[in-house]
C-alpha cells in the first residue's frame, strides 16, 4: 500500500475499525507491505478489512482517514451513524398515567355504575398498531385480557346477586355494548378503514359495528364463551355469533358442527338469535377469534468491524394463535427510497413464544437514512416501527 502523510505527524494502520488491533504506525510517506510471507504480521485472510486514522491529542478517539479490504479495490461500507437505532412495540404497562373511564348501565331496570383504569401505555400500544385484516387478532391479543375481564367480574357478580343465568348475563353485555354513548340507531352502520381493539372503543367511547363486535367478542371470550364475528359483506355489517346449544331459540350459523346464535350490538334491544329484518338476506363469513397469532417487537441496529449493519430483531407471539413469522428490515434515504433491504427466514411462532434474528445489510455510509424495521405473520404485516434519520459522518469528522 502506498501512504502519504499529507502533513500528519502519523497514522495508525489497524484491523478492523480505528480502535482495531494496531498493526503498524506510520511516520513517512511510502510504500509499505502490509501482511504477507515477507511481512512482521504475516499472511492475512481476504476480505480483512484495514482502516488508516490519524490520532488525536484532546480525544481517545482517531480520526478516520481511510479504510480497504484485503484482497479488494471495493471500499467496504462502515456506517458508524446507523449505529445504536433502536424501537420497541412491547408496551411498558406499569409506566406512566393511567385512564380512567365510568360508564352507567341500567340492568333490570337497575342502576350501575362500571369503573375502568387502563394504563395509558397500553392505550397507545393498541392505537399505534397496524390495523390488520385479519379481525380475529383484535381479540386474540392478550394484553389487555386482564381489563376485559374486570369488566367481565362485575357483570358475574350482578347476575349472582339476581340469579341470572349465563344467557341472561351475555344479553346485559349485550344491552352494555348496545349503549355505549358512541353507538347508533341504525343497525348497518357500516365498515370504516379503522377497526379498534376492545380497550380502545372502551377508552374512545366511539366506533362502528365492528369495533361493538368486537368489543362483545372480547367480553364472550373471557366469559368463557365461544363465538365467531359475522361478517355481512354486501351489507358492510358485522355482528357476533356466540355459540350456543339447539334449545336456544332464534337466528344461528353452523361451523363445524357447533351453532352461532345471531347477536346484535349497535343498536339497542337485541337480544340472542334476533336478526334485524335488513340483515335476513345476508349469506355472513364466520371468522374465528382464537386462531389468530399477534406479533411485539423490539430491534436494535450495530455496525460490526468488517462493515456494513446487522439488525437483531426480537419477535414475541402474545395472540392466541400460531403462525409463520418474518422479519424485515430496510434503510431508506430522505426521499424515502429504499437503498438496501432484507427479510428473515420464517419460523413457526405459538402463543407466548418468541425468537431472535439477526439480518446484515450494507447500507451506504455516505448518506443520510433512517431504518424502517417490520414483523409479518402468516404473511401479513402486522406491525412496523420507523426511526429517526441519522446524518452520515463525514471522512475527517470524530465518528
Amino acid at each position: 500500500m502506498t501512504v502519504q502523510l499529507d502533513g500528519a505527524e502519523k497514522l495508525l494502520l489497524t484491523k478492523g475499525t480505528s480502535d482495531g488491533e494496531l498493526l503498524r504506525t506510520i511516520t513517512s510517506d511510502g510504500e509499505y507491505t502490509v501482511a504477507g510471507p515477507d511481512s512482521a504480521y504475516g499472511p492475512m485472510e481476504l476480505g480483512t478489512m484495514l482502516s488508516i486514522s490519524r490520532p488525536r491529542e484532546s480525544t481517545d478517539i482517531n480520526e478516520p482517514v481511510g479504510r480497504f479490504i484485503v484482497g479488494s479495490q471495493e471500499q467496504p461500507s462502515f456506517p458508524t451513524h446507523l449505529r445504536g437505532l433502536s424501537g420497541s412495540t412491547d408496551p411498558e404497562i406499569g409506566a406512566g398515567e393511567t385512564l380512567s373511564r365510568t360508564f352507567s348501565h341500567r340492568v333490570r331496570a337497575e342502576g350501575r355504575v362500571l369503573s375502568l383504569q387502563v394504563p395509558e401505555m397500553l392505550y397507545q400500544y393498541y392505537k399505534n398498531r397496524l390495523r390488520t385484516p385479519n379481525y380475529g387478532a383484535y381479540v386474540s391479543d392478550s394484553y389487555d385480557d386482564q381489563y376485559i375481564q374486570s369488566v367481565v367480574n362485575e357483570f358475574e357478580e350482578f347476575g349472582r346477586q339476581q340469579g341470572l343465568n349465563d344467557v341472561d348475563i351475555i344479553n346485559e353485555m349485550m344491552r352494555f355494548v348496545q349503549n355505549l354513548e358512541y353507538t347508533t340507531d341504525e343497525v348497518s352502520a357500516g365498515y370504516n378503514e379503522y377497526p379498534k381493539y376492545p380497550l380502545e372503543t372502551l377508552v374512545d367511547r366511539e366506533g362502528d359495528c365492528e369495533d361493538s363486535s368486537i368489543l362483545l367478542a372480547s367480553l364472550l371470550e373471557q366469559f368463557g364463551y365461544g363465538s365467531v364475528l359475522l361478517l355481512f359483506e354486501d351489507q358492510q355489517h358485522m355482528a357476533v355469533g356466540v355459540a350456543g346449544e339447539a334449545g336456544i331459540e332464534g337466528t344461528y350459523y353452523e361451523q363445524n358442527g357447533r351453532r352461532y346464535y345471531y347477536t346484535e350490538t349497535t343498536s339497542s334491544g337485541w337480544t340472542i338469535g334476533q336478526l334485524p329484518t335488513n340483515m335476513e338476506v345476508g349469506n355472513p363469513e364466520l371468522a374465528p377469534i382464537d386462531d389468530s397469532g399477534v406479533l411485539v417487537f423490539s430491534y436494535v441496529v450495530d455496525t460490526p468491524s468488517e462493515g456494513g449493519t446487522s439488525v437483531e430483531v426480537t419477535m414475541r407471539n402474545v395472540g392466541d394463535g400460531s403462525g409463520n413469522a418474518k422479519a424485515q428490515a430496510a434503510f431508506k434515504n430522505r426521499d424515502q427510497q429504499r437503498v438496501v433491504s432484507t427479510v428473515s427466514d420464517a419460523t413457526r411462532l405459538r402463543p407466548n413464544e418468541e425468537h431472535t434474528v439477526t439480518m446484515d445489510l450494507e447500507p451506504p455510509d455516505d448518506q443520510t437514512l433512517r431504518a424502517e424495521v417490520g414483523v409479518v405473520m402468516d404473511g401479513v404485516l402486522q406491525d412496523r416501527l420507523r426511526s429517526e434519520f441519522r446524518e452520515s459522518v463525514e471522512m475527517g469528522e470524530i465518528a
